[in-house]
Formats: C-alpha cells, sequence, structure tokens
C-alpha cells in the first residue's frame, strides 16, 4: 500500500497536474441565498440573549421536515475568543425565498468546550452522517492553546449525536512520526468509502508548510468507538486515534499563502467525491473557493482526477467583504438537493450565510480542468 507514514510526504496522484490546471481568476458560480446575523439567533437557555457573531455553519438535511439542521460557530466574548457551536433549524422556504436574512432563529449550544482537548473553544463544525450516525467534527482550541512553542495546539474531534445530546468520541492525531511536527490540525471529517474510512484534515507543521491531507483511518476501531459512543456504552471518551498513512493531495498556486479543506464531500459514484477547498490569497488573505474531484483507492491512494481552473466562489457581498476577518467565504457544509448543490459557509468570520450551485455547472466546470 501506498501512502507508509515513514516515506511521508507521499503526494497523491495527479497532486503536481492539479496545481499546474489552476489560475489566478474567478468565475463566481453560487447564488447568494443569504445570511443570518447574530442578532437573528436566539441563545436558548443561555443568558446571554444572542452570541456576537455566528459564523462558519455546517449543515444536514432535513427532508421529512423540509428544512435544514445548521451547525453554527459561535461566540459570546472576544476576550480570548473561545467558541461554541449552536444548532438551529432552518426551514428550505427560508432559503429559497431569501427571508433568511430577515427571520429570526431559536439556537441551543450543543458542543460547548468541555475538554482538555477544547478547553479553549470549539471552532469551525463540519456535519455529516456515517455508517447512519450523526456527528461533527470540529477544532479543539486544547489546554496548551495559548502556550506559543507547544505542539498540537489544536486537534480534530469528532463528536456523535446520542439521542440525549452530544458526545466527545474521537481525537484525531496525525501518524505518530507526523505528529510530532503538528503545531495544529483543523480543516477536518470523516468520509466512509465502504473499504475504508478516511480523514481529510490539515495540519500546521513546525516547518511552516500546510499539507492539505487525505488519510486512513483504523476502520474498525473507530466504528467500533463511534457506534459505542452512540449507545451511551461506558467508555474513557474521547478516544485518541493516529492516522495510518497521510497522502498530500495538491499544493497552493504562487497566488495564495495556503490551503485547505472545506466542506465535507458530496458522493459522485464508485469511488468518485467531489470536495470543494477554500485558498487563501496574498496579500491581503481573502479566502476563495474552488472544487476537485478525487478518487479515493484505498491501495493506490487518492487520485486528484479533477480541479476547476478557476475560483469558484470569491467575497463580493458587503457582509462577506466586512465583518471580523474581511474578504472571506468559507464553507463548512455541502448537501446535495432537487440536483443543485446548498453550501452553508462563514461570511467574514461574523454571520452565518447560504449559497446555491448548480451542480451540473459545477461539473462543467470540472471538466475544464480534467486530468483523468
Amino acid at each position: 500500500m501506498a501512502g507508509d507514514p515513514a516515506h511521508w510526504p507521499v503526494k497523491a496522484v495527479g497532486y503536481e497536474e492539479a496545481a499546474g490546471k489552476r489560475r489566478f481568476e474567478t468565475r463566481d458560480l453560487a447564488v447568494r441565498l443569504g445570511a443570518v446575523s447574530p442578532d437573528r439567533l436566539f441563545l436558548n437557555g443561555f443568558p446571554a440573549r444572542n452570541p456576537i457573531a455566528a459564523f462558519n455553519p455546517s449543515i444536514l438535511l432535513d427532508e421529512e421536515e423540509e428544512e435544514v439542521q445548521a451547525y453554527i460557530r459561535i461566540l459570546v466574548g472576544y476576550y480570548k475568543y473561545v467558541s461554541a457551536v449552536a444548532e438551529a433549524r432552518i426551514p428550505l422556504s427560508d432559503l429559497g425565498s431569501g427571508s433568511v436574512s430577515m427571520n429570526y432563529y431559536s439556537a441551543n449550544i450543543v458542543l460547548p468546550p468541555g475538554s482538555r482537548y477544547d478547553l479553549w473553544g470549539v471552532e469551525d463544525p463540519r456535519a455529516y452522517m456515517l455508517n447512519g450516525l450523526r456527528l461533527v467534527t470540529y477544532t479543539g482550541r486544547t489546554v496548551g492553546y495559548f502556550n506559543r512553542e507547544g505542539k498540537e495546539r489544536t486537534l480534530p474531534v469528532t463528536a456523535v449525536e446520542t439521542g440525549r445530546g452530544w458526545r466527545r468520541a474521537l481525537v484525531h492525531r496525525a501518524t505518530p512520526s507526523l505528529s510530532r511536527s503538528v503545531v495544529s490540525n483543523k480543516d477536518a471529517f470523516i468520509i466512509d468509502t465502504g473499504d475504508a474510512l478516511w480523514l481529510a484534515h490539515r495540519p500546521s507543521l513546525t516547518d511552516g508548510s500546510n499539507p492539505v491531507l487525505l488519510s486512513l483511518l483504523p476502520r474498525n476501531l473507530v466504528l467500533d468507538v463511534l457506534e459505542g459512543a452512540a449507545r451511551g456504552v461506558d467508555g474513557r471518551l474521547p478516544v485518541e486515534v493516529h492516522t495510518r498513512a497521510d497522502w498530500e493531495v495538491t499544493r497552493p498556486i504562487s497566488c495564495e499563502s495556503k490551503i485547505g479543506w472545506s466542506a465535507p464531500p458530496i458522493h459522485l459514484g464508485g469511488r468518485d467525491y467531489l470536495f470543494l477547498l477554500h485558498g487563501v490569497g496574498k496579500p491581503m488573505a481573502a479566502y476563495r473557493v474552488f472544487a476537485a474531484i478525487i478518487e479515493l483507492n484505498r491501495e493506490e491512494g487518492p487520485i486528484v482526477k479533477a480541479v476547476t481552473p478557476y475560483y469558484i466562489m470569491e467575497p463580493r457581498e458587503q457582509y462577506e467583504t466586512y465583518g471580523d476577518r474581511p474578504y472571506t467565504v468559507f464553507p463548512c457544509g455541502l448537501i446535495e438537493h432537487d440536483g443543485r448543490l446548498l453550501v452553508s459557509y462563514g461570511a467574514a468570520d461574523y454571520m452565518a450565510a447560504f449559497a446555491m450551485i448548480d451542480k451540473d455547472e459545477l461539473l462543467s466546470a470540472l471538466d475544464e480542468g480534467r486530468i483523468f
């Protein structure tokens, strides 16, 4: 099997070709649906009526109720910038009509800081279904977050919904040989291909690099922990799990300081998955979005089969260009509904925003950057 951690970093098939296809250009394919400002999000059971910022939402579709469940990163104070995750329900009709920018929504804090892995914040949730379980993988700011000389200051944590709330089940660490060099790790979620479990993640390393990785997980162990946690089986949770092998998918292009994973992917069929990624530009650090089709091949490693030659979304609305972090669109959610792709994203690190992308139009853009 490729991806032996002893020979890290292993480049995915198509690694260099994907970067070579991309250029500094935007053809914005995202139709904006609106944004929820923090003052229109009411926190149930919490003394503060509203968060002061609510952004980077991820979403799950509830077709029966015709709504999305949005998992939103919230702040109630700026002193240490400590985040939690709140859940709100937003009708699809609000998104379709544009009234999402006017209506008010109640929210429950479902993942506050609660362990040594996330004492200083629960950030950037990615919500998805896996093996019938409802999961959120987030970036935990650990107890050592403010130690500027420390390692693994942030780590990905996966929580599972139990019917009685959420339980932290897994803490994700890189292969032992790599984890010694990890300053922080984020942009993470799990993908189940049936024969393997993969972790998408983006560590920051002591050499200053920020590789975008797809890594194999110990499938049986991970599923056993998640299923036990969902049933409420007593155990010492969360369980630390190292990846077994890592592949670097592609690299930034000359106009970018780094790239990272955005939302959990859409399965296109077979081994092919549609991913959104973000690129951080130079010198303004504006966040823009591009897409890739990646084959998740357990034996050969990931194969980058196509990439959009241009960005498919960039900050343009006032709520995307002005906020706590100007010029930022940061997708954390992606679902397919009625042949279209619904994207949830953070706008300027201040609002929870939504957009729609025509799936066929995006696939045509990917064909322009076809590698295999």
